[in-house]
């Protein structure tokens, strides 16, 4: 089981709630400070989930730095969450 702020977890419901009903169910499970996935389907939807959230964030979002700041640093938090789950779960490996 992954460990977060609260704050982080708030955020990354916030965004499956947007994006991801399947990464929502997901992230919306345990205590308010944790993320777990039970199996490599579920390793798989939060994989593509931080793959979709960088394309559209390169895609729309292009600058890192100005105005863009705020939607990147999202888009790094998202990326950054998912790859510490998957790297303690790691089913399919």
């Amino acid at each position: 089981m992954s460990r977060f702020t609260v704050q982080q977890k708030e955020a990354l419901l916030h965004l499956s709630r947007l994006y991801s009903p399947a990464v929502h169910e997901i992230v919306n499970r345990g205590g308010a400070e944790n993320i777990s996935i039970r199996s490599s389907e579920e390793e798989k939807i939060l994989d593509d989930f931080a793959g979709k959230v960088c394309t559209l964030v390169g895609r729309d979002h292009p600058g890192p730095l100005g105005r863009d700041e705020d939607i990147n640093a999202d888009a790094q938090m998202v990326i950054g969450m998912t790859s510490k789950v998957l790297a303690e779960y790691q089913f399919t490996r």
